[in-house]
């Protein structure tokens, strides 16, 4: 049994204000890209019904992992970017660490024949600012002497570009937990930057 999924995010959800959301939540989507990104999954879920074949859709949280992390924003100590600033300003964030969309990807291969849709997040949808204040302790603690609290991005309130909070949503992962079977490596953000952290050797003279 050939088994095809596609990957998606959040966002067709829209504005839930700040409610846990699970698959069967009715997706309202409050943006073009987010109606395009809906209507993708739909488009996939029937080609996988016509074809006789499982079809799967993955609505991926905000991916981070090595690389692509608070850490490496931090430790570049290049400027927030306009985009980022504003999304420090959301309540909740979902995540996940990429060795977690891999553990849902090779789940999915072998599922018997299916035509779902999974949140693949963690289990803390935290704010950004605090996933930033936890990554710069982090940092401080492991590469002492090294930083100063100027050398970090500005988040301060003046600072973060603040817009009405609007997509709001606290996303529930119940789904891949129970029929993939899927044990989370990292369920929170901290073990996640722990674990990238242990990996960073860097020269930071």
């Amino acid at each position: 049994m050939r088994t095809f999924w596609k990957r998606v995010n959040q966002s067709v959800y829209g504005d839930c204000g700040g409610a846990w959301v699970d698959e069967d939540y009715p997706a309202n989507p409050s943006t073009e890209l987010a109606r395009l990104r809906l209507c993708a999954e739909e488009g996939w879920l029937d080609m996988g019904h016509n074809l006789g074949i499982s079809s799967l859709v993955f609505r991926l949280g905000g991916i981070y992992g090595p690389g692509r992390s608070a850490l490496d924003t931090i430790i570049s100590k290049k400027p927030l970017s306009d985009r980022q600033k504003m999304r420090l300003s959301r309540q909740y964030t979902s995540r996940v660490h990429v060795d977690d969309i891999c553990q849902a990807l090779r789940a999915g291969i072998n599922v018997p024949f299916s035509s779902n849709i999974y949140n693949v997040v963690d289990d803390d949808p935290a704010p950004r600012e605090e996933v930033f204040k936890y990554a710069e302790d982090l940092v401080k603690s492991k590469f002492s002497g090294c930083f100063q609290e100027d050398n970090y991005p500005d988040q301060t309130e003046s600072t973060i570009q603040r817009v009405s909070r609007r997509d709001e949503k606290r996303v529930l992962n119940s789904r891949l937990k129970q029929e993939l079977g899927i044990k989370l490596l990292h369920p929170s953000y901290k073990s996640g930057l722990r674990s990238i952290i242990e990996q960073i050797d860097v020269d930071l003279g």
